[in-house]
């Protein structure tokens, strides 16, 4: 597993589509996907997320990566995009 001082500061975008690719791992939207984005237009929010945030998300749900590191992950990839 993934550990988290091999988490990069930059380029985080592209080391998070190639250890999905390493993995052979992709984001394939679920019924619960679906539901939450109901639940959430119901609680007047919007959240959208783009294609390395999901991807963050199946890599977790496979097991590549644990909580923590997707969170670390997010947060640096955040950051970037963010120009932070």
């Amino acid at each position: 597993m993934l550990q988290l001082r091999h988490i990069p500061l930059v380029g985080v975008g592209p080391f998070i589509a190639n250890l999905a690719r390493e993995h052979g791992v992709s984001f394939v939207r679920t019924g619960s996907d679906a539901l939450a984005d109901v639940i959430t237009c119901l609680a007047d929010d919007e959240v959208v997320t783009d294609e390395t945030e999901d991807l963050l998300v199946a890599l977790r749900k496979a097991g590549v990566i644990d909580g923590p590191t997707m969170i670390s992950l997010l947060g640096h990839y955040l950051d970037e995009k963010r120009h932070v």
